[in-house]
């Protein structure tokens, strides 16, 4: 699922305040400012405030906080349960009971908007494949992505990624060929992801 204007939908716990947007001043009060009471893009209490909005709605219905996963919810009543991960304005829902997802996604409608993307094949690096055991979880597509990125998508695989001959000094050598420390950092970054996942 995909939640339309997510951040639109933040209820602000604090006072924000901000200046008349452009194209909207008020003529008569030009230095008055506004006093926010949800929230916008780019404001950086939106994402907790989104959160707190959809983890409270879950919550009524019946939902329960994972406690090693912020991010997860679960629900089980009798033979149904649910699971919903959320990801910033994105959210995977996974039942026991196709009838408990519709009712589920009837009941958030009536909050927030929105898009059933239809089933899961990709999230945040991770293919989703459906078998007939159950699902196939691979990050084979991200890895092509980065062999890609740094031009070694024909490399031969090594059990030792590095020569075991090249010195290593502080001063000098050179980062995979990489000269560029910004894109050197993001693909370890990449890297880093990857086996975490």
């Amino acid at each position: 699922l995909d939640v339309q204007n997510m951040f639109l939908h933040g209820v602000l716990e604090e006072d924000v305040f901000m200046r008349q947007p452009p194209g909207y001043e008020n003529k008569n009060t030009p230095h008055h400012i506004c006093k926010l009471d949800k929230t916008l893009y780019g404001l950086k209490q939106a994402p907790r405030a989104c959160y707190s909005r959809l983890s409270t709605q879950l919550h009524q219905l019946g939902f329960t906080p994972s406690k090693a996963d912020t991010s997860l919810f679960f629900y089980h009543k009798g033979n149904t349960t649910i699971f919903v991960l959320v990801y910033v304005d994105d959210i995977i829902v996974a039942s026991s009971s196709p009838a408990a997802i519709t009712c589920l996604l009837r009941d958030l409608n009536s909050e927030f908007a929105l898009k059933d993307l239809g089933d899961l094949h990709y999230f945040l690096g991770i293919e989703v494949k459906k078998n007939n055991d159950g699902i196939l979880l691979s990050q084979e597509k991200y890895n092509v992505d980065i062999l890609r990125r740094v031009g070694m998508e024909h490399c031969k695989p090594v059990s030792t990624p590095l020569s075991t001959s090249e010195k290593l000094t502080i001063e000098g050598g050179e980062l995979l060929g990489i000269e560029d420390a910004t894109n050197y950092r993001s693909i370890v970054g990449a890297l880093q992801y990857l086996t975490l996942t």
